[in-house]
Order: structure tokens, then C-alpha cells, then sequence
């Protein structure tokens, strides 16, 4: 009789392993999100919930190496054009690496790895406007701990430089900001079909003469990175004009 219990309880943990991961949680989208997100990437990108964990290492939903990556716009201002972005290293004379995201083809985000293994992005660069945008303390990218459902909320403060000289201050400000971990959904893009955590940036506040309000989401595939996101295509509308210049991407070809 112990036996056959032993063998049971083994049978159960290895057919159905979900209950010895009692931490998995399934996460319907809520609608307004559910909404929003058709409403740029279109229906059917984001479908089923599926079963969320913590989020216990950054690096596996966004791996740190160098890789080419292709995607299409959807919606926007410039819907059906196909952006050759990628992840790229830069070594620093410490030996530190740094690591630059390249969201559009003007607009680059810079990333770094804190000690806990977090994803952040001090700086944001638009080549086209001339400027960089520098943010005190780093928007969170990917933060490690967050559980399903989970939300942190953040205050930092925002400066707006001229690229050409740096120590001329354009616009600062602050913000206040909420990153949420919506849960893991069945993600379609052209470049295949993932499971995708999902997180949603919000933020509000005051940067020079504007008010600012926005909403922003990505999606990030184990091993494969930023498979889908919706984001905005200029600094100056991001941070300073509150206008729609919302943008939704999906991955082609990674």
C-alpha cells in the first residue's frame, strides 16, 4: 500500500506538473488592456492566458547577445514598414559591458544589468530630434521578482538634453510610473508562436511645458526577447506633446 501510494503521488507530479508548481497562475487580460492592445498589434497577436510564474532572471526574456531582429509595424504612423533593429554591446574601459535597444530606426534605448540581474533603461536617445532623455532611476525593462498580477509603482525625475551638448538641459520634470505584470498569454507573430510575459508601463506627469499621461505594453518570449510591443515612435511626443504617436510592433524574423 506505501508503495502504491509513492507511485501515485510521482504519476501525479510528472503527468500533471502544474500542482507541484503551486506559484503558476492563469491571468484573464482585462478588457480595457485586452482593448487596446487589438487595437495596435490587431486581434488575435495576444490570445490565451496561460499559466504565469515570477519572473525569477531578466536575461532569460531578454537574452543579453548581440542578434539582429526584424519587425513590422502595424499601427502608427508608418504601418506595414519593416524595421531592422537588434541589441548591440558596447565595451566600457571598465570591461563592463553596456547595451543599447534600437526600438526604431532613430530611437535607441540603452539598457544595464543592476548586481540583482534587473533590466533597466536609464537613457533613451532620439537621433532625429537631436536629444536624449535621461531618467532618475531607470524605467524598469524587465524587473526580476515581480509575481503574476503584481504592480510597483516608481517616482523619478526626467531630463531632456541636447545630444550635441549634453550639458544644455532642454526640458526636466517628473513623473510618476506603475510597471505590471499582466501574466504569460499565447503570442502570435509572424515569427512564430510564444509564450509571452506581458508587461504594462503606465505613467503621468510633467516634463517642461506638458502634461503627460501614456500607456505603453511589451511582450517578452523566454529565449527570444521582445517579440511584441506597443510604444511610442518619438521622444519629444513620449515625454513632451501629449499626442497620439502610439506605435505597435510584432517580430518577423529573429
Amino acid at each position: 500500500m506505501k508503495r502504491m501510494l509513492v507511485a501515485l503521488v510521482l504519476s501525479a507530479v510528472f503527468v500533471h506538473p502544474r500542482i507541484a508548481r503551486t506559484e503558476d497562475i492563469l491571468l484573464p487580460l482585462p478588457p480595457q488592456d485586452r482593448q487596446r492592445i487589438d487595437a495596435q498589434l490587431g486581434p488575435g497577436v495576444v490570445g490565451e492566458p496561460l499559466p504565469s510564474q515570477p519572473i525569477a532572471d531578466a536575461s532569460v526574456y531578454f537574452p543579453l547577445r548581440e542578434k539582429p531582429l526584424v519587425y513590422k509595424v502595424i499601427s502608427g504612423a508608418h504601418p506595414g514598414r519593416i524595421d531592422y533593429l537588434g541589441l548591440s554591446k558596447v565595451e566600457r574601459p571598465s570591461g563592463k559591458p553596456a547595451w543599447r535597444f534600437q526600438f526604431t530606426p532613430t530611437l535607441t534605448g540603452f539598457i544595464r544589468q543592476t548586481d540583482a540581474g534587473e533590466l533597466t533603461m536609464p537613457s533613451v536617445s532620439d537621433s532625429n530630434e537631436g536629444v536624449i532623455v535621461i531618467s532618475t532611476p531607470p524605467n524598469p525593462f524587465v524587473p526580476t521578482g515581480m509575481k503574476p498580477g503584481e504592480t510597483r509603482a516608481y517616482q523619478q525625475k526626467v531630463s531632456v538634453n541636447y545630444l550635441d551638448d549634453p550639458g544644455d538641459q532642454r526640458f526636466s520634470g517628473n513623473l510618476n510610473g506603475t510597471c505590471t505584470y499582466l501574466g504569460t498569454f499565447q503570442t502570435t507573430v509572424p515569427a512564430g508562436t510564444f509564450p509571452a510575459v506581458l508587461l504594462r508601463m503606465k505613467f503621468s506627469g510633467r516634463v517642461g511645458p506638458a502634461e503627460t499621461k501614456d500607456t505603453q505594453y511589451n511582450l517578452f518570449a523566454p529565449g527570444v526577447g521582445l517579440v511584441a510591443m506597443i510604444t511610442q515612435e518619438k521622444v519629444t511626443a513620449f515625454w513632451l506633446y501629449h499626442i497620439d504617436s502610439t506605435t505597435g510592433k510584432v517580430l518577423v524574423a529573429k
